[in-house]
């Protein structure tokens, strides 16, 4: 048994990374079509899995605020674990697609694969249950501003990731 408040921190996390990467790809299908067929997909299936994964996101983000929160804490594991297997897949191929996460191209990386086990795991605590306590303003004022900070640290850690591996092709060009 988890504090609410720690339960609570790990389901808005959650919740706020799968609604923003729901948003993301189901605003530009066409784009999130490239990054699954980069990624593997076979054409035929493409159709389907571009609405299909922001629909499992969607649906991952809503349930964690319901009485099936464990369920949608779940799916977003079992997402997340897909999500960095593929990648895996392919940085040992030595290939390197863009991850399709969502703003600037961002090319898959062993970095991406922890970064998803990492997130799996929050993911977790948003199923685990909570010790019975009240929970008060105070606490949702904590949950708000633990969010805000996860919120910037996941942007942080995106453009350090982005900027080493834009950093890593310019090397790679100069010495070719």
């Amino acid at each position: 048994m988890i504090d609410p408040l720690l339960v609570w921190i790990a389901l808005a996390c959650t919740a706020t990374l799968f609604a923003h990467a729901a948003v993301a790809k189901a605003l530009d299908l066409a784009l999130f079509e490239q990054h699954l067929a980069a990624l593997g997909v076979p054409h035929a299936a493409l159709g389907v899995a571009s609405r299909a994964v922001p629909a499992a996101e969607a649906l991952a983000a809503l349930l964690l605020f319901t009485p099936w929160r464990a369920a949608g804490a779940v799916l977003a594991v079992a997402l997340l674990l897909l999500y960095a297997a593929v990648m895996a897949l392919h940085v040992a191929r030595g290939r390197t697609p863009d991850c399709g996460c969502g703003g600037e191209p961002l090319p898959v990386s062993w970095a991406l694969v922890m970064r998803n086990g990492a997130l799996a795991a929050v993911a977790a605590v948003a199923a685990a249950p909570m010790v019975a306590r009240a929970m008060g303003v105070g606490d949702f004022l904590v949950v708000a501003a633990a969010l805000l900070l996860a919120t910037l640290l996941y942007a942080a850690l995106h453009q350090v990731l982005r900027h080493r591996a834009v950093h890593s092709q310019r090397a790679l060009f100069r010495r070719t």
